[in-house]
């Protein structure tokens, strides 16, 4: 793919990564439509190692014809991308390092990509420019491998590269591109209030489509933004952010209803698209291993958000809210309180939720423990048994 190409649109070895974590799942493990994607993509862009750990990973029987095919008309490539150094000086080995970075990205011989890469970026004889590129490709790998921490040791390269002495400073381009690759591993480790601040400042001026497509740039800006940001925030931020909203619009719209479901307090909507989220957080590579808190957390939100309009709410009232049972709200509520995560009380003989501005704070003090007597001691309590349980741990293992 050429670098024109990689400008326009995002490359198909990228797109894939999702398909094939799909086809891991055992919801999506016999779906033969992902199947004939994959394999579609595979024979178009002659993808023979992604064929081959295809076949290994999923149990498929490689089509021996297929795989030489492939195996023919990459060798014609790449005696045409080493032709091209034929006219260059003697000892420029790396002047089309690019070209061949992508050969095997496509390809799926992602050591050598790496390879290549590395010798470019470690190369101080080279640019500063074109070492970031190269950095940029490193990054690039590890996500196709969801190598994480490769992920972080490669953002701190880059951050070196582009604030050391050779560099004047003044790249633009190179530093609106690496909020985005920030973001990408800030949501791997679900640091999702910094992923939200570097998105908001990616979409208007996004460049990096060889990384993502703009459309999952936005859905990562919902997704952090609805999680890490107060309502006010979320007003200045999002509502009164035109670009945004005409992405969402034409993008996304059916993220625009997940947003506005809790904006606009529709919480029977919001526990419907909440669990469609759900869905897709468990489908998707980067934040599989963070979908039980996301949910989590965003049901704490909505009950929160409720929860501070009411001095006192009948359980009854607040499970038609979400569209759920009384006795799952009640279970959900009381868990969170267990927890030190909602600030209020059950009634359990009136049938009601006590908040604690109701139970001793003013309506217009901020939640707080210390409003409440009894929760104060409860806290007590908790905290000394738990003290205890781990004195008597210690008094088993020391020997007097």
């Amino acid at each position: 793919m050429s670098n024109s190409e990689l400008c326009r649109a995002t490359p198909e070895y990228i797109l894939l990564i999702k398909i094939r974590f799909k086809l891991t799942l055992q919801k999506y493990r016999n779906d033969e439509s992902l199947r004939a994607e994959l394999l579609d993509a595979i024979k178009r862009r002659n993808m023979t190692r992604h064929y081959e750990d295809a076949c290994k990973k999923f149990d498929w029987k490689i089509d021996e014809d297929l795989l030489n095919r492939m195996k023919r008309e990459n060798e014609i490539t790449w005696k045409g991308i080493e032709s091209s150094d034929s006219s260059a000086l003697e000892g420029n080995e790396r002047k089309n390092w690019r070209e061949k970075f992508e050969f095997f990205c496509e390809t799926g011989d992602l050591d050598r990509a790496e390879s290549i890469a590395n010798a470019v970026t470690n190369d101080e004889t080279n640019s500063s420019s074109v070492r970031i590129e190269a950095a940029f490709g490193l990054f690039r790998a590890a996500y196709i491998k969801s190598n994480v921490h490769s992920m972080g040791r490669t953002i701190v390269k880059i951050t070196g590269l582009m604030e050391g002495p050779c560099t004047s400073g003044s790249n633009w381009c190179c530093r609106n591109k690496l909020k985005v690759y920030e973001t990408v591993y800030y949501l791997a480790i679900r640091n999702f209030a910094r992923a939200a601040r570097l998105l908001l400042d990616c979409i208007p001026t996004f460049e990096s489509y060889e990384l993502l497509p703009f459309r999952e740039i936005v859905e990562y800006t919902v997704l952090s933004g609805m999680i890490s940001m107060s309502r006010s925030e979320l007003d200045s931020q999002f509502n009164n952010n035109g670009l945004l909203q005409q992405a969402l619009i034409t993008e996304t719209p059916k993220y625009r209803e997940y947003f506005y479901s809790l904006h606009d307090c529709h919480y029977k909507e919001f526990f419907e698209n909440l669990a469609w989220i759900e869905r897709e957080l468990r489908a998707n590579p980067l934040l599989y291993l963070h979908c039980r808190y996301y949910v989590r957390e965003m049901r704490l939100k909505a009950y929160n958000q409720l929860l501070r309009a009411y001095r006192t709410i009948n359980l009854c009232r607040m499970a038609t809210e979400f569209g759920v049972t009384e006795e799952y709200i009640e279970q959900e509520v009381a868990r969170f309180i267990a927890n030190g995560r909602l600030y209020c009380k059950i009634d359990k003989v009136a049938g009601t939720i006590v908040t604690i501005s109701a139970a001793g704070c003013s309506r217009g003090q901020a939640p707080d423990v210390s409003c409440d007597r009894e929760l104060i001691y409860q806290n007590i309590i908790k905290r000394g048994d738990a003290l205890l349980n781990r004195l008597k741990k210690l008094g088993q293992v020391i020997d007097y």
